[in-house]
């Protein structure tokens, strides 16, 4: 349920549409306040939005147009969602692949490093300062591809799924000055 002033609150129209949105776009504070609640809601197969206005009653042909214009937006963020989901999975993969020359690096100088440590009775502490900083590269260079991969990959496919349960959804527009259905009592 969101609760707006009046049914032009939902929509952004001072800002300019860009890819992939064609027609006003949803608050940001609206949208992003969506797609909180239906991943907090990510086990139910449908979703309905409910939007409460407290302004005077819209005619009802520009209810439809702002039912039409908000599952539009949320259909163009779904796409720009799966553009995202692959981007960051070719980017992830190329990190992966650029990180796998320095990870072979720094194993075989690790290597030879405990090589030269075995064949010689130096300090142990030389040894494992060496075997830290290999260490420490390696680390380094796979965590940004094990990120993207796993972690972002994870909260963008989340993501896509509220975008996509959001596009279908039906929006229903009720107004505060309209009197709630009275209560039925149970017979008795």
């Amino acid at each position: 349920m969101v609760e707006l002033g009046a049914l032009d609150d939902l929509f952004d129209f001072s800002a300019t549409p860009a890819y992939p949105h064609a027609g006003p776009i949803v608050q940001a504070s609206v949208a992003e306040f969506l797609v909180r609640s239906a991943r907090s809601h990510r086990r139910e197969a449908k979703l309905e939005v409910e939007v409460v206005l407290a302004g005077p009653v819209e005619p009802a042909a520009r209810e439809e147009a702002a039912r039409i214009q908000f599952g539009r937006y949320f259909a163009n963020e779904t796409e720009r969602t799966m553009l995202e989901i692959r981007a960051n999975r070719a980017e992830g993969i190329g990190a992966f692949w650029y990180a796998i020359p320095f990870v072979l690096v720094a194993g075989v100088a690790a290597a030879i490093a405990s090589s030269l440590y075995a064949g010689s009775g130096s300090d142990v502490s030389w040894f494992a300062l060496v075997y830290l900083a290999f260490i420490t590269i390696v680390w380094v260079m796979l965590w940004d591809p094990t990120e993207m991969l796993l972690f972002d990959s994870y909260l963008l496919r989340l993501r896509r799924r509220a975008m996509q349960k959001l596009a279908v959804a039906p929006v229903r527009i009720v107004y505060r000055s309209m009197p709630l259905p009275a209560a039925t009592s149970p017979p008795g």
